[in-house]
C-alpha cells in the first residue's frame, strides 16, 4: 500500500510546477496559475511554458527537466496524450506528487484505461502520488494552497475553515462548496479524486479524518475502489469521535448504472454501503442541503446524550409540526415531569406545558421568557436536546435586543447543550444566535433532521468495533465448488444450524421407506448441485400425503430430467412439514468490493414485496444480531404480536452470528449463501433451516485474486 503521509507533496508541498501555465486566465492553466498565486501560497512556483519565458510574472521554464529544482509537487493543465511523457519527465527528476486535470482516460474506454495503467506504473515505480486524472484538483487553505482550475472562490473568497470535503465528482464538489459558501460554512480542505489513478476515495478520507485542523469530514460518493484504505479511514474517524458524513448516489439500478460510467466509477450493492456506514458510524445524508445541514450542526461540537427531544415554541401549530417531524427521524418527545409542567406554567400560565411546550404570544411581551422556559427545560435533565421555533419575532425591532441578549445568556449558560433554533430574521441576526452555539436552521423538519443526526454520532462512537475473531473452528469450503440442498444442509450442521429429519429417495422403494419414517405430510424437493431454484423446474412439491410420495417423487425425477438434461440429480430430498413457527430470511451475499455481509429478513414474499430487511457487516456479534432483528418493521411478529408465542429471537441471532463468522472465513472463495426459510419456532425450541443454497466464486477467479 502506498504511504499516505505521502500526500503532503499534493496537500502541504512546498513548492509547485505548473505544466501548461498560461498567461490567459481564463484558459485551465492560467486560472489554476492565478489560483495558486491569490491565495498566497508561501513556496516557490514554477511555470512551465516552452513557449514563453514569463507567465503571469513569474519566470517560465520550457520542461520540468530544466528546472534549477525539484518540485515536490507538478499540477497537469495538458492534453492526455501529453500525460504519460510528463510523467515520466516528473518520475526522472524525483518529483513527488502530481495533480492531473486532463481527461481522456479509464472514462473514455480500454485505449484509455490501458493510458492510465502506464501512467500508474511510472508513477508508483518512482513512488510519485498522483491525484486524477480527470479531476478538478484540490486545495488546503490551512496550507494556502489551491491546486485547481474550478471557480469557487472568484466572487466570495474561501478561508481555512475546520471543515474538510472528499469527492470523486469535481463538478459536484465545486457546487457543495459554492452552496455552503451561501450559508456561511467554509471547508478548509477540498479534494476531488476523478478517476482514481493512485490516490482514491480512502486515502483522501484518511487524510482529513487524521488532520488536527479538520473537525468534520464530508464525502461524496459513486463506487468504493479500494476497500481497505476507505475502511481504515472511516475507523480510524470512529476511533477519533470525528464525524464523518457521506453522500452515497447509485440507490437505484438507474442511478448505479449512471455512476459506472461516471469517471469510471463502479458502484457497489447500496445496502452493503448501509452496512459498512451503520459498523463505522459514519451518517449517511440523502441530500446535498441535509449533508451540509449536518455538517454545520456537527462543526458546533454539541452532541447529544440520548434521542430525547423537548420542543419549544411559541405556536402550537408549529409544535405539532415539529412533534411530527421529530417521530420521522425516531427520536422521543416525552411528555415533561409533573415538576417541569408545574414550572413552565408559573412561566406561560396560558401556555401548553407538556412538550411540545407553547410559550404562545406572551413571548412578544415577554421576549426573555424562551429563554426562561429553555433554562428550565435544560436544568431539569429530562431531555438530550432541545429544539425552538421563535420565528419572525427574532427579528422584530422592539423584541430582536432582548430576545437575542438573553437566548445569548442561556446558551452560555449551558455551554454543552445542543439546541437547535429557527428563527425568521437578517443574515446578521441569525449569525448572531449561531455564533451563540444555537443550531440555526429556519425550517424545522431540516433542523430537526441535523439535531437527530448528531444523536446518531455519540451511540456511534460508544459502540466498540468488533474484534478480530478467532475462526479456527469454522469450516472451509473451496472456490468453484457445487453444493446440493443436503450438502448445503450438512455445511450449516457442522456451523450449528440444524435441519428436520431427512431422506433422499431415488426410487419407489426408497420413496416409501422415506414416507413410512415420516408419517406426516412431506415437502419433497430434487436434490442437484446443479439446480439452485428448484421450483422454477418443477423441483418442489409441498404438503404431499406420505401414501402419494412415490408416485410424485418419480414424476419429479423424470420431469426435471427431461427439463435440464445435462443436471447432475442425486435423487429427491424427503421432510416433514414443519407446522408452526416464523419463516425467516438469513443471507450472506460477498460484495466484491467491500467483502461479506449478513441480510436478515421475514421469509416467503414478504421479504421482496416490503424490502423490510436488515443488512449488516460481518462478522456480527450477538448483540448486533439481536439489533437487526429488533430492527426490521416486522419484528412485532416475532415479539408476541396480538397474542402469537414468543418466538425463539435468541437462537435466531445466534445463526446468524455463526453464518456471519462462516462469511468471514470464506469471504474469499464465498458468493452467496441463503437459508429461505429458517424457520423460528417457540421461545426455547430453536430454528431450523428449511432451505438452503450456497454458491462459490469460479476457482480460478479466486485464485487470481489471491495473487
Amino acid at each position: 500500500m502506498p504511504d499516505p503521509h505521502q500526500l503532503d507533496a499534493l496537500l502541504r508541498p512546498k513548492s509547485v510546477a505548473m505544466v501548461g501555465a498560461s498567461a490567459d486566465v481564463t484558459r485551465i492553466g492560467g486560472r489554476a496559475l492565478r489560483h495558486l498565486k491569490e491565495v498566497g501560497f508561501p513556496g516557490e512556483i514554477y511555470p512551465i511554458n516552452p513557449a514563453r519565458s514569463e507567465v503571469q510574472g513569474l519566470r517560465a521554464w520550457p520542461t520540468i527537466e530544466s528546472l534549477p529544482v525539484v518540485p515536490d509537487c507538478a499540477v497537469l493543465t495538458l492534453p492526455a496524450e501529453a500525460v504519460l511523457p510528463t510523467i515520466e519527465a516528473c518520475a526522472s527528476r524525483g518529483v513527488k506528487g502530481a495533480v492531473i486535470f486532463s481527461a481522456g482516460f479509464a472514462e473514455m474506454g480500454a485505449a484509455g484505461a490501458e493510458l492510465q495503467s502506464r501512467i500508474r506504473n511510472v508513477a508508483r515505480k518512482a513512488g510519485m502520488r498522483l491525484l486524477g486524472p480527470n479531476c478538478l484538483g484540490l486545495y488546503n487553505m490551512h496550507a494556502n494552497t489551491f491546486l485547481s482550475f474550478s471557480g469557487i472562490f472568484d466572487d466570495v473568497k474561501g478561508t481555512a475553515g475546520r471543515i474538510g470535503l472528499v469527492s470523486q465528482s469535481g463538478g459536484y464538489a465545486g457546487e457543495v462548496v459554492k452552496s455552503a459558501l451561501d450559508i456561511g460554512l467554509h471547508f478548509g480542505t477540498w479534494i476531488t479524486t476523478g478517476n482514481e489513478v493512485d490516490v482514491g476515495l480512502g486515502e483522501a478520507l484518511q487524510f482529513l479524518v487524521e488532520s488536527d485542523e479538520i473537525d468534520v469530514v464530508v464525502g461524496y460518493i459513486e463506487g468504493v475502489r479500494d476497500r481497505d484504505s476507505f475502511i481504515a479511514a472511516l475507523a480510524t474517524a470512529h476511533a477519533r469521535r470525528k464525524p464523518v458524513i457521506l453522500l452515497k448516489v447509485g440507490r437505484t439500478e438507474q442511478g448505479a448504472m449512471a455512476a459506472a460510467s461516471h469517471t469510471a466509477s463502479l458502484a457497489g450493492s447500496d445496502p452493503v454501503y448501509d452496512a459498512v456506514f451503520e459498523r463505522y458510524g459514519a451518517y449517511r445524508a440523502r441530500t446535498t442541503e441535509e449533508m451540509l445541514d449536518v455538517a454545520y450542526a456537527a462543526s458546533l461540537g454539541r452532541y447529544p446524550r440520548g434521542r430525547r427531544l423537548a420542543i419549544l415554541t411559541n405556536s402550537g401549530g408549529i409544535g405539532v409540526q415539529a412533534a411530527d417531524f421529530a417521530a420521522d427521524e425516531d427520536l422521543v418527545v416525552s411528555p415533561a415531569s409533573p415538576a417541569l409542567q408545574q414550572a413552565i406554567a408559573a412561566l406561560a400560565p396560558h401556555g401548553a406545558t407538556e412538550n411540545p411546550i407553547d410559550l404562545t404570544g406572551q413571548v412578544a411581551n415577554d421576549p426573555p421568557l424562551f429563554a426562561r422556559a429553555l433554562d428550565a427545560v435544560l436544568a431539569s435533565g429530562e431531555f438530550d436536546m432541545a429544539y425552538c421555533n421563535v420565528g419572525l419575532i427574532a427579528g422584530l425591532p422592539f423584541i430582536r435586543d432582548p430576545l437575542l441578549t438573553s437566548m445569548q445568556d442561556a446558551a452560555n449558560r449551558h455551554a454543552q447543550a445542543t439546541v437547535a433554533l429557527s428563527v425568521t430574521a437578517p443574515p446578521d441576526m441569525v449569525a448572531a444566535y449561531s455564533n451563540a452555539g444555537y443550531i440555526c436552521v429556519r425550517e424545522p423538519a431540516r433542523a430537526i433532521a441535523a439535531m437527530a443526526a448528531l444523536a446518531h454520532f455519540p451511540a456511534a462512537w460508544d459502540r466498540a468495533l468488533p474484534g478480530t475473531t478467532a475462526l479456527n473452528d469454522v469450516p472451509r469450503i473451496s472456490a468453484g465448488s457445487a453444493f446440493s440442498e443436503k450438502e448445503a444442509k450438512a455445511l450449516l450442521l457442522q456451523v450449528g444450524i440444524v435441519s428436520p429429519a431427512e431422506y433422499v429417495a431415488t426410487d419407489r422403494d426408497s420413496a416409501m421407506a422415506a414416507a413410512s419414517a415420516i408419517e406426516a405430510p412431506l415437502a419433497i424437493k430434487i436434490v442437484s448441485p446443479d439446480i439452485l431454484h428448484k421450483s422454477d423446474v418443477g423441483g418442489v412439491a409441498l404438503w404431499i400425503h406420505p401414501d402419494d410420495a412415490p408416485e410424485r417423487i418419480e414424476r419429479m425425477l423424470r420431469e426435471v430430467a427431461a427439463a435440464l438434461p445435462d443436471a447432475r440429480i442425486e435423487g429427491c430430498l424427503v421432510s416433514p412439514m414443519v407446522a408452526g413457527g416464523i419463516e425467516c430470511i438469513v443471507g450472506i451475499n460477498v460484495d466484491p468490493v467491500l467483502g461479506p455481509v449478513v441480510l436478515f429478513g421475514l421469509g416467503g414474499v414478504t421479504v421482496e414485496l416490503l424490502k423490510d430487511v436488515a443488512t449488516r457487516l460481518a462478522p456480527v456479534d450477538l448483540t448486533g444480531a439481536i439489533e437487526m432483528i429488533r430492527s426490521i418493521r416486522s419484528f412485532p411478529l416475532l415479539n408476541g404480536y396480538r397474542g402469537r408465542p414468543l418466538a425463539d429471537v435468541t437462537a435466531l441471532a445466534e445463526a446468524i452470528v455463526a453464518l456471519s463468522r462462516f462469511a468471514v472465513a470464506n469471504a474469499g472463495v464465498l458468493t452467496s449463501l441463503e437459508i429461505n426459510p429458517l424457520l423460528v419456532r417457540e421461545q426455547g425450541i430453536g430454528v431450523l433451516a428449511l432451505d438452503a443454497v450456497i454458491e462459490t466464486r469460479d476457482s480460478e477467479a479466486a485464485a487470481s485474486d489471491r495473487q
